[in-house]
């Protein structure tokens, strides 16, 4: 079985790999016409221009910044599970990622305008949402799994 022992590397490799399930429904979303902005634009738009961020170095440069904060959630819910346990991985993750991506960051980033971007309308916002917990879950998931010293 594949285990890690180094929590800040658990959490960077669970965090990394979580955030390719919440991509992938983020690029559908807006692809459809659900969602107006990519997570990669809105995460660009705290350092860069809204014209910028639908350039290829500001999308590259917003999937920076989104595997930072992928990676920080990684880290915070491996320490959540290492402390707390095992049980309810499936909902300690999303907590986790929900309160602190979503309500936290994106919430005072908006209030206090740090984005260039904000999307007000309802579809966004809740495809943002969802993928914060689709990321939680995924991302605690593979903490679980990856990690054989958590307690149960």
């Amino acid at each position: 079985m594949f285990a890690i022992r180094d929590r800040i590397a658990l959490g960077t490799l669970a965090g990394i790999t979580g955030t390719i399930p919440s991509l992938v429904l983020n690029f559908i979303s807006v692809q459809i016409g659900f969602a107006k902005f990519y997570s990669f634009q809105i995460s660009s738009s705290i350092y860069l221009f809204p014209g910028l961020t639908d350039s290829l170095y500001g999308l590259i440069f917003g999937g920076m910044i989104w595997l930072g904060f992928g990676i920080l959630l990684g880290i915070l819910i491996t320490y959540l599970l290492t402390y707390t346990g095992r049980d309810f991985w499936w909902l300690k993750g999303p907590l986790v990622s929900f309160i602190v991506m979503f309500v936290g960051i994106y919430g005072i980033m908006y209030i206090f305008g740090a984005a260039q971007i904000v999307p007000f309308d309802l579809a966004t916002n809740l495809s943002q949402a969802v993928e914060n917990l689709i990321f939680g879950l995924f991302t605690a998931y593979l903490v679980n799994r990856w990690d054989a010293q958590i307690k149960s």
